[in-house]
């Protein structure tokens, strides 16, 4: 019962988010693609290349559990964390990038995902079960409909986007809430599981994902930490689907308080960017006072 009330809860909590998105984008945002392509070349070739290549040179490293190890590398390359538009709003990025980010990363997901999961078949002898049907079925229902929906509404009536966005944010907010007192838990006995050689391939991992992050959003720091949270975030839904379809003898439940335990220490892995990144942000914005201002 539990296991399918948290199914259906994060499931529509993160349709509600993308339509939250969509309507909250500024307008002719989606331009932006074409007009810096190089910006978002990089980017995606960070996202979708190097952080795979680094996850799993660090598994292979630290040597975690199996199962754990399969997460950790999945995390990695299922990009697209609908989160990382939230936490570009509370980093003062640039929301535009990251949610073009989200929505090239969905589309690009739909081939790179089973490509990914091919290799790693061939590499490590895993046997994932993520084929393009089911990669497509998750994406096309529960991500990019509600954006391109939310887009639309925004690009034809962006008066009611403005107060639709307001009440949709609040309503994910609610429907968070409720995922995290459900798996409240059972996520805290699975962090205690993960081992330190796995916490500290994860904190590798999350770090130097957000710095290549960084480099790649060059040359505007906005760009840089809407980059730098697209590398470092993980989406736990593709996530769970692909280990559910895999391990199909483990307990829903338990696979998914084990990814909360993993996306939690990486979501705590970013705070020291974090801290670095809003103290580059006071910098640039001191250096760009004229001489004799005072700051507030």
């Amino acid at each position: 019962m539990l296991k399918d009330v948290i199914a259906f809860v994060l499931s529509n909590a993160i349709v509600v988010f993308m339509f939250s998105a969509g309507l909250a984008a500024q307008r002719g945002g989606v331009r932006q693609i074409f007009q810096r392509p190089a910006l978002y070349g990089r980017a995606l070739a960070v996202v979708l290349v190097a952080v795979p290549l680094l996850a799993y040179v660090l598994v292979r490293l630290f040597r975690p559990p199996p199962v754990v190890a399969t997460a950790i590398v999945l995390t990695a390359i299922c990009p697209g964390a609908p989160l990382m538009v939230k936490q570009a709003k509370s980093l003062h990025a640039s929301v535009t990038t990251a949610l073009n980010l989200l929505l090239l990363l969905s589309i690009c997901s739909l081939v790179t995902v089973p490509l990914w999961v091919e290799v790693l078949d061939r590499v490590m002898g895993v046997q994932l079960q993520a084929s393009p049907g089911l990669v497509l079925r998750t994406l096309l229902v529960k991500v990019i409909p509600p954006l391109v929906a939310g887009l639309a509404v925004q690009q034809f009536f962006p008066r009611v986007a403005g107060g639709l966005a307001v009440w949709t944010n609040r309503l994910f907010n609610v429907l968070l809430v409720v995922v995290v007192v459900l798996l409240v838990v059972k996520a805290p006995p699975r962090l205690g599981e993960l081992g330190g050689a796995t916490v500290l391939a994860l904190l590798v991992l999350v770090s130097a994902s957000a710095f290549l992050g960084h480099w790649a959003g060059a040359p505007r720091l906005e760009d840089r930490k809407a980059a730098a949270l697209t590398a470092g975030l993980a989406p736990p839904a593709l996530t769970l689907t692909i280990i559910v379809h895999s391990y199909p003898r483990l307990q829903a439940l338990e696979v998914a308080a084990g990814v909360a335990a993993i996306v939690i220490v990486r979501l705590l892995a970013l705070i020291p960017y974090k801290i670095w990144a809003k103290r580059q942000d006071r910098k640039e914005h001191t250096e760009r006072l004229p001489p004799g201002s005072v700051t507030g």
